[in-house]
C-alpha cells in the first residue's frame, strides 16, 4: 500500500495495474509471476504439507522403540569405527520417530536436522574437527543472535533481511549442536536429556536468541513507528487521484510501516495528525504480549515432550503396557495434539515471525495473529494436560 501511495502522490494514480482490480487469484498469479521467491517459498510450503501427510501414515505405523541400542558400547570403539560410515551415511528422516522428532516444528525435522545429519554423516564433521564440542557451537549461535540485532533493528529493508538470513543460520546452529552431542557421546537417540549441562546450556541459547530477536523488533518499531490508517480517511484523500473502483475496503483497517523521516515526502498524508501512528506503550505491550505467547509456547512445548515421552517412548516391563503405548500413539487424538503443538512450537513461531520480517510485514503478523494465537495455544494447552492425564491415569490401573 505504502507503493501505491508514492505513486499516487507522484501522479502515477491512474496507471496503477490492471490485475490489483482484478481477483484474488489474478492478484496471486500475478506476484508468483512476477516474484520469483514467492514461487520459491510457496513449493517449499507444499514441499512441508506433503512431508506431514507422509508422517501421518509413519506414525500410524510406527513399532515400540528399541531402547537397548540408542548408546554403542564404549568399550566396542573399535567395532564402532569401523561402522561408523554405514551408520551414519543414511539420513532417517522418519526413521524410529521417538516423541521429541515427531512434535518439533517442520522446519527443524524436514530441512534442519537433515541437513545437520548430513554435515556430521558426509563430511564426518566430529571426526575433523574433534575439538569442537556441542557447548561450542552453542555459544557461538548465541553470538549470532547479539550480532542479528544491528540487521532486525535497521531500517533498511535489506539489512533486515540479512538479519533474517543470519538468524536463520543461528537456528540452523542449534540443530548441529544437538547432531554434535549426540555423534561425541556416540549417542543415536533423538531426545532431551533433562538436568544434562549441555541441556541447561542449549536452553538459555534459546532464550537469547529469542529475546535478541524480540529486541530487534522492539528497535524497528521505535524508529519506524507502524501507524494505522483507516481506508474512509484515505478513500476521500484518494478520491480526485484514484477510480470508483477502487480495492480499498470501508470498514478495514490497513496497518502499515511508514518512515518517520518519509513522511514530508508523502503529500497525501499532509493531513493525517499524529495521533495515527501507534504509541510506544502499544508497541510495547504489543510486543510484549507476543514474547509472553513466544514464551509459553516454548515451556508448554517442552513439558509436554517431556510426559509424552515418558508417557509412551519409556520402558515398560509388562506386554499389556506395550500395547497400551503403541494403541495411545496410533490414536487419531494423539496425532492431533502433536501436529497442534508442531505448528504452536516456540520454533514454529520463531519461523513465521522471520518471514514477516524478511517480507516487510512484521507489525501486520502480530496484529493479526494475537487473537487467534492466544486462544490456540491456550485451548490446546488445556485438551493436552486433560489427554496427558487420561493417559497417567491408564498407566497407573495396570
Amino acid at each position: 500500500m505504502i507503493a501505491d501511495l508514492r505513486k499516487i502522490s507522484n501522479g502515477a494514480g491512474s496507471a496503477r495495474a490492471v490485475y490489483q482490480h482484478g481477483h484474488f487469484c489474478i492478484r496471486a498469479f500475478h506476484r508468483l509471476i512476477t516474484h520469483p521467491i514467492y514461487s520459491c517459498f510457496l513449493i517449499f510450503i507444499i514441499y512441508l504439507q506433503i512431508m506431514d501427510v507422509i508422517l501421518y501414515f509413519k506414525i500410524r505405523s510406527r513399532k515400540q522403540l528399541d531402547l537397548n541400542i540408542s548408546t554403542i558400547n564404549h568399550t566396542n570403539l573399535n567395532f564402532y569405527d569401523q561402522k561408523l560410515s554405514q551408520i551414519s551415511n543414511d539420513i532417517h528422516i522418519f526413521s524410529s520417530l521417538p516423541i521429541k522428532k515427531i512434535m518439533v516444528g517442520q522446519a527443524t525435522q524436514f530441512v534442519r536436522s537433515p541437513l545437520a545429519e548430513c554435515i556430521e554423516s558426509k563430511l564426518h564433521f566430529t571426526y575433523y574437527l574433534p575439538m569442537i564440542s556441542a557447548n561450542s557451537v552453542s555459544f557461538f549461535h548465541c553470538f549470532l543472535s547479539l550480532i542479528s540485532i544491528k540487521f532486525l533493528s535497521s531500517e533498511s529493508l535489506h539489512r533486515r533481511q540479512i538479519g533474517v538470513v543470519i538468524f536463520q543460520f543461528r537456528t540452523f546452529l542449534d540443530c548441529l549442536d544437538g547432531v554434535v552431542f549426540r555423534a561425541h557421546s556416540k549417542n543415536q537417540r533423538y531426545k532431551s536429556y533433562y538436568g544434562d549441562l549441555g541441556y541447561y546450556v542449549d536452553a538459555i541459547s534459546d532464550i537469547l536468541g529469542g529475546t535478541c530477536l524480540i529486541i530487534g523488533c522492539l528497535l524497528y518499531f521505535l524508529k519506524q513507528r507502524p501507524f494505522r490508517l483507516k481506508t474512509r480517511q484515505m478513500n476521500q484523500s484518494l478520491s480526485a487521484h484514484s477510480s470508483p473502483a477502487s480495492d480499498f475496503g470501508l470498514e478495514e483497517t490497513e496497518l502499515m510501516i511508514l518512515n518517520l523521516k518519509d513522511e514530508s515526502k508523502l503529500s497525501l498524508t499532509n493531513d493525517i495528525n499524529n495521533s495515527i501512528f501507534e504509541t510506544k506503550e502499544k508497541i510495547i505491550i504489543s510486543l510484549s504480549l507476543f514474547a509472553l505467547r513466544y514464551s509459553l509456547s516454548a515451556m508448554f512445548w517442552d513439558r509436554y515432550v517431556r510426559q509424552y515421552e515418558d508417557l509412551l517412548d519409556s520402558y515398560k516391563n509388562k506386554s499389556q503396557q506395550q500395547a497400551l503405548q503403541l494403541n495411545f500413539l496410533h490414536s487419531p487424538l494423539t496425532i492431533l495434539i502433536f501436529y497442534l503443538w508442531r505448528y504452536l512450537s516456540a520454533l514454529n513461531f520463531q519461523d513465521c515471525l522471520l518471514v514477516a520480517i524478511f517480507a516487510d510485514g512484521t507489525w501486520k503478523f502480530i496484529q493479526k495473529t494475537s487473537m487467534i494465537g492466544w486462544i490456540t495455544l491456550l485451548v490446546t494447552a488445556f485438551v493436552t494436560e486433560l489427554h496427558v492425564e487420561q493417559i497417567r491415569s491408564v498407566f497407573s490401573i495396570i
